[in-house]
């Protein structure tokens, strides 16, 4: 059992894959129904993110209980499940059980699996609940051929992921962190590098008489949005019907004197924009040629117009790219109108080593006050990266070339993960290059959020072969 290249090895882990699959599965069923969008204002006593991640936290807890794990917590802010091992050490995995908002556009109940066609669709089948109970079975495997691991092993199980991962903060502040960790989070072979991350909102300036009404767009800053509604004080009758994009604009009578404009785009995660299209650039691009706002209104949408023009931030004048991390990415995400009657529209920057964050904020709060605007940073996160060569990202990657025969070298993403808050971890699958998506399975933070069976079991085999290896290397 000890040679992770044995065939012997193989044979029993495809046995121990095809013997839990379907209560795998089930647990992955269990664990998307808690609609667990993260809230630290509705924190209670140990449920600092509100009470449906708290169940979240709780039934993915269950699960590891049940496999044989010896769990424990940390206030509610994270949650692991240890397979001791029999040297000082810790190899560990860390997952999320908190999602983003379903937001619209679906086609099943998001919070209930649907099975079609070998898919898994619902919010977390791929970001993160699905991924996070592969975790949890794949360390399950030493306990099932009663394998005492060299270190010992967590399954660590966050809570806040998707805003801001307070719940790693907070764990790290009382608790040594792993040798090595891998986030189920990303695409394989492997990402052992991060983009930084620059978020925040242009606002309007003040709004006296405005016509516009309410606006909606993504439900979280880090998604693009497929849809968004606009309501004007502006009869439906004064206008025109769209010339471009007509089929993704619509325009309808709310009341006289009231109308609704929505658009349908194509939504997905701010770190991935290629193929998407903002709902939002849509309405803004129809209002501007539409002649029915003017002063701050109008300043602020041909402020928009230029935000969204482009992923890459050319018209903005921050695009840049490396070597390393690729291109600067920007989306625009959420938008309202604030109680004191601003526009505010959030950003979302994922940016490589050739700029930073004084110089991105330095440029946004340039844009904004020539367009009598204003910007309000929220946070930002250097660039992340740890090094093809450690003995860890290479026995990931070779595991990940004997499963699939594929080719595996590192890359850098947009994407945050909790890896860049630890000192030694890379985000590690769950899918990777072998995934063709129908046209009927939406994206992570998309509507119809889906997850191939048959990935999702591939990757529980590299998993397991992951963690047995990781065992052998001297840390």
């Amino acid at each position: 059992m000890s040679d992770i290249n044995s065939i012997e090895l193989e044979e029993h882990i495809d046995a121990y894959i095809e013997e839990v699959w379907d209560e795998l599965v089930a647990d992955i069923a269990a664990l998307v129904r808690y609609p667990s969008v993260a809230d630290a204002g509705k924190a209670a006593p140990g449920a600092p993110f509100g009470g449906p991640v708290r169940d979240a936290l709780d039934c993915a807890l269950d699960i590891a209980r049940r496999l044989g794990y010896a769990t424990d917590e940390d206030e509610g802010y994270v949650g692991w499940g240890d397979i001791a091992g029999s040297e000082p050490g810790q190899i560990a995995t860390i997952a999320h059980v908190d999602v983003v908002p379903a937001g619209p556009g679906w086609g099943t109940d998001p919070f209930e699996m649907t099975v079609r066609e070998g898919w898994f669709l619902g919010r977390g089948v791929i970001d993160d609940k699905g991924p996070a109970v592969l975790s949890l079975y794949a360390g399950a495997f030493l306990l099932h051929e009663g394998i005492t691991p060299r270190y010992t092993f967590r399954a660590l199980l966050g809570c806040s992921e998707e805003c801001g991962m307070t719940d790693v903060h907070h764990y790290l502040s009382g608790h040594a962190a792993p040798d090595f960790l891998f986030t189920p989070d990303a695409d394989f072979p492997l990402c052992n590098a991060e983009k930084g991350c620059f978020n925040g909102r242009f606002v309007s300036g003040p709004i006296e008489g405005g016509k516009i009404l309410s606006w909606y767009g993504a439900e979280a800053p880090n998604a693009i949005p497929s849809e968004s509604v606009l309501e004007l004080a502006v009869d439906a009758s004064e206008l025109p019907a769209p010339k471009v994009h007509a089929d993704r604009i619509s325009v309808e009578a709310v009341r006289p004197g009231v109308c609704r404009v929505g658009a349908q785009g194509i939504g997905g995660h701010a770190s991935m924009p290629a193929g998407t299209v903002n709902a939002i650039a849509l309405i803004v691009e129809y209002l501007r040629g539409c002649d029915v706002l003017d002063g701050e209104e109008r300043a602020f949408l041909d402020l928009l117009s230029c935000v969204l023009a482009d992923t890459a931030g050319d018209a903005m004048g921050i695009a840049c790219t490396d070597d390393t991390f690729g291109p600067l990415t920007i989306s625009g995400g959420t938008i309202c109108v604030r109680d004191d009657g601003r526009v505010a529209m959030s950003v979302d920057v994922r940016y490589p080593t050739s700029t930073d964050n004084e110089r991105l904020l330095a440029v946004c709060e340039e844009l904004a006050a020539r367009f009598g605007a204003g910007f309000e940073m929220d946070w930002y996160k250097v660039p992340f990266l740890v090094g093809a060569e450690h003995p860890a990202v290479r026995a990931l990657l070779d595991v990940y070339h004997e499963v699939t025969g594929e080719e595996a070298k590192p890359f850098s993403m947009g994407g945050g993960t909790y890896a860049r808050n630890f000192p030694c971890a890379v985000s590690y699958g769950p899918v990777g290059r072998w995934t063709t998506v129908p046209s009927w399975v939406g994206h992570m933070h998309g509507p119809d959020e889906g997850a191939r069976e048959v990935d999702l079991k591939r990757a529980l085999k590299i998993y397991i072969l992951a963690i047995m290896r990781l065992m052998e290397i001297d840390l």
